[in-house]
């Protein structure tokens, strides 16, 4: 990605995700870039939630990492023939080598089995004990497990997001009765995007 110094440098379908304190975050994408604003698709409840002249903080995340921070302000909207935001242009472009870490609540069921570090012989199909669990906090990087099986060392699973799934290897790195902390490994860039995406989704104040 082009280094970005203004609003007026970023490209069009540049999703652009944006913070408002009360609601949370939102995902916009932005379908065009004028000398007179930002013109950007939005998701029904956020611009139902937010009005016009109203200050909000944006991110951009380019591959693979870091982020190009702005605050703007929301200059108009249009409903038809969906939800549009205009967004004023700013100079003011800051870029961080990190990214904020957003953890959401959520309640996702989650089927895995788990395998010690220790494990000395290989094992197939046929000897792996599935577990039924449900993910009650997530961000990119980790994730809170309820579940009544207490996990080994390590856990493997699928985690179903909208349409898409992902094969999450955990660490368990914490225990809280039936809450067990789960640092992802081996996580790339595509999955960690696509969990980012989701909790843009859901993460509301």
């Amino acid at each position: 990605m082009k280094k970005i110094t203004r609003t007026n440098d970023i490209k069009t379908n540049t999703p652009i995700r944006v913070y408002k304190k009360g609601y949370g975050y939102a995902l916009l994408t932005l379908i065009e870039n004028n000398d007179l604003f930002l013109i950007c698709k939005s998701p029904d409840d956020f611009f139902t939630f937010i009005p016009e002249n109203e200050t909000i903080e944006c991110y951009i995340w380019p591959y693979p990492d870091g982020s190009y921070d702005f605050t703007t302000t929301v200059l108009g909207k249009i409903s038809s023939p969906f939800p549009i935001i205009l967004l004023k242009h700013t100079d003011s472009v800051v870029y961080n080598p990190t990214r904020q870490c957003l953890r959401a609540k959520v309640n996702i069921p989650f089927t895995f089995f788990t395998f010690s570090i220790n494990t000395t012989k290989s094992f197939s199909s046929e000897d792996i004990q599935w577990h039924q669990g449900t993910i009650l906090e997530l961000t990119d990087r980790e994730a809170v497990l309820e579940t009544a099986m207490k996990p080994e060392h390590f856990i493997k699973g699928h985690l179903h997001l909208d349409t898409k799934d992902i094969d999450i290897t955990g660490k368990v790195t914490g225990i809280n009765s039936t809450h067990y902390d789960i640092s992802f490994v081996g996580l790339d860039d595509a999955d960690r995007i696509a969990i980012l995406d989701y909790i843009f989704t859901v993460y509301r104040e």
